[in-house]
């Protein structure tokens, strides 16, 4: 009887602390194992703009546009008219053929209007393609570092499972347990109940930014590959006035809005000028014969009347076009001053939260977690005190990984405003 008791202490003492520390040594391990596949937001970003069919399309759009402006600058055709008849005079007739070309010349500058407003169309679709390579390159970067800290939730919440299961057995492990040690134990059961619903929301949340990202990158099924995000120090300001000349100047939006108020004065141009008709040059040769051989020929001008309306009703509706294109695009000055003002403020709100939150933190977290084990182990650290440490350091290490997702959005949101070119160069230096 008092043998089989020892054995009881013995295989109790066996399941404390110490005898756990060395299962606990595997805490510190990644809950998902390193991937040999390692991707750069350079080489994602590259995958990425190969992959799109996107940028395809707008490569075509304006090349349709080009061509169609090189053919409305060509010249109108040559008109040939060919009469044949007899010409009679008195009592005698005889054949009569008439031959007239006519060679329309555009001297009021249609055609060179009609291909400039195609011109305008194709600069259109040349900026709507650097817009969309630039969102896709911010977008991907931005799934980078989405999918980077949902990876590192997920380990982080994996580790805190394996330190309550730690606890639980321990105190399921001490003899005669008393209302304390109960009460202690049921706490660590609503803890791990907690923590695995936490778990299986951060291994959704994990999974699916891997998902998004492969709509843009074509990653292998079934793998997590190790991104390299560069880690935001947060220690650039930004200059107001700078950003916001950047932006009025290189803004997509306006670029292709001011193209739009272009095009509309080259329409209220062009509708003025359809109300007047091209001359055409007109060359003639005619030939009858009756008695003798008679031979005529001739070269003039050619000019149909003007129409007694002109085109008025259609440049007083181009003019009224132009009017509303350079409305609007004061408009949208006005909205992006303020749109960009506000993203300076809410960027300098989340660089001054990744300067709290640096990313030692996340090492000093861990090292709090052990010393605190640690103490809990010894005696020195009551269970609530452990408790309220564990939360609050959980809390703390989401809120670093989100002040880099904060930072990294802002500062996406920054660089398509002021629609910069080497955007992930910028990105980088935040």
């Amino acid at each position: 009887m008092f043998g089989f008791a020892r054995r009881i202490r013995l295989w109790r003492a066996a399941l404390s602390f110490p005898a756990l520390l060395c299962a606990h040594q595997a805490l510190g391990q990644p809950a998902f194992p390193p991937s040999e596949e390692k991707y750069t937001l350079g080489k994602l970003v590259d995958l990425a703009i190969q992959n799109t069919q996107l940028l395809s399309s707008l490569d075509a759009r304006i090349e349709e546009k080009r061509l169609l402006a090189a053919q409305a600058r060509v010249w109108q055709g040559s008109s040939l008219d060919f009469l044949a008849g007899r010409r009679r005079e008195a009592a005698l007739g005889g054949p009569r053929y008439e031959l007239a070309l006519a060679q329309p010349l555009p001297l009021l500058g249609k055609p060179g209007l009609r291909g400039g407003l195609l011109d305008l169309e194709a600069e259109s679709w040349r900026v709507s393609r650097h817009a969309s390579r630039l969102s896709i390159t911010l977008n991907v970067a931005q799934l980078a570092y989405e999918y980077s800290a949902d990876r590192r939730k997920a380990a982080f919440v994996e580790n805190r499972q394996k330190r309550f299961d730690l606890i639980r057995t321990y105190l399921a492990g001490r003899a005669f347990p008393t209302p304390q040690r109960k009460a202690e134990s049921r706490i660590v059961e609503n803890r791990l109940k907690s923590l695995a619903s936490d778990a299986i929301q951060s291994q959704a949340g994990f999974k699916a930014s891997l998902e998004k990202l492969k709509a843009y990158v074509p990653l292998e099924s079934g793998k997590y590959p190790d991104i390299e995000a560069p880690w935001f120090a947060g220690t650039r300001s930004l200059d107001e006035k700078e950003w916001l000349a950047r932006a009025l100047e290189n803004n997509p939006d306006l670029r292709i809005q001011r193209l739009v108020v272009k095009s509309a004065g080259l329409e209220r141009t062009l509708a003025s000028r359809e109300g007047l008709p091209d001359p055409s040059l007109v060359a003639s040769y005619e030939e009858g014969r009756i008695a003798e051989t008679e031979k005529n020929y001739g070269l003039g001008l050619s000019l149909a009347l003007p129409s007694w309306n002109r085109n008025r009703s259609a440049i007083r509706s181009a003019e009224q076009r132009r009017l509303a294109e350079e409305s609007l695009l004061g408009f949208t000055e006005q909205k992006l001053k303020a749109e960009l003002l506000r993203a300076l403020v809410e960027y300098e709100a989340a660089r001054q939260i990744i300067v709290k939150y640096p990313q030692s933190l996340l090492a000093e977290l861990e090292i709090q977690l052990e010393e605190a084990e640690e103490g809990f182990r010894k005696g020195q650290v009551d269970l609530l005190t452990f408790l309220e440490l564990d939360g609050s350091a959980a809390e703390t290490y989401v809120r670093v990984l989100d002040a880099q997702l904060g930072l990294a959005a802002k500062a996406a949101e920054l660089l398509t405003a002021a629609g910069e070119v080497d955007s992930l160069a910028r990105l980088g230096s935040f």
